[in-house]
């Protein structure tokens, strides 16, 4: 038993070393992981930004939660039509263009009325938008890397996205409103320019 479990763990283990020299041998298969790692990056980094930065936000913090629970679930519920009408890559694009707009609409610096401004709607639009593209990007991937490197490829891509959620709730409780608009949005920018030459 325990020579038949040895067995299994250096299979694993050559299996992953093959999966990285494949990674470096196949330029197209290592550009398009690099693209999703970056994209899982930025989506993640904005998803858990907006999750733990709410307070910051909205004036209350309860509204802005319950508010952002609203926007998670409507984008859950449009990325899936939205995916099987226009397809994966232009949906992701779309949604992307959403949430680099939004972002960069939030560093306006007006009142809206007593307690809202520009940056807290915007960022309240932008959810739909993120959390639209978190579930569009986990499809995505999966259909985009061949059968045999699938898994390395999806647990790479969610490593670089462990990276953006701690990044995010960071940037948003010690930045600025407009430097926090112009990081996001900025990245949002790029991730969409990376999903465009995928």
């Amino acid at each position: 038993m325990v020579l038949e479990d040895l067995g299994k763990a250096r299979a694993r283990k050559q299996g992953f070393l093959q999966r990285l020299v494949d990674l470096c041998s196949y330029p197209s298969l290592l550009l398009e992981t690099l693209i999703q790692m970056f994209l899982w990056f930025v989506v993640v980094m904005s998803y858990y930004g907006f999750n733990f930065g709410w307070g910051s936000i909205v004036s209350n913090r309860y509204l802005g939660y319950v508010l952002g629970s609203i926007g998670h679930l409507l984008g859950s519920l449009i990325v899936f039509p939205l995916i099987t009408r226009i397809g994966r890559r232009r949906a992701i694009t779309l949604l992307l263009v959403g949430v680099a707009a939004f972002n960069l609409i939030a560093i306006l610096d007006l009142k809206l009325g007593k307690d809202w401004t520009v940056e807290s709607v915007c960022s309240l639009i932008s959810v739909i938008f993120i959390s639209g593209s978190l579930s569009g990007i986990c499809l995505w991937t999966l259909e985009l890397a061949p059968t045999s490197h699938r898994g390395f490829v999806f647990s790479i891509s969610s490593s670089a996205a462990r990276v953006g959620s701690f990044l995010g709730p960071y940037i948003f409780n010690n930045l600025k409103p407009s430097l926090t608009g112009c990081a996001l949005g900025g990245l949002a920018f790029l991730a969409l320019l990376c999903a465009l030459g995928s």
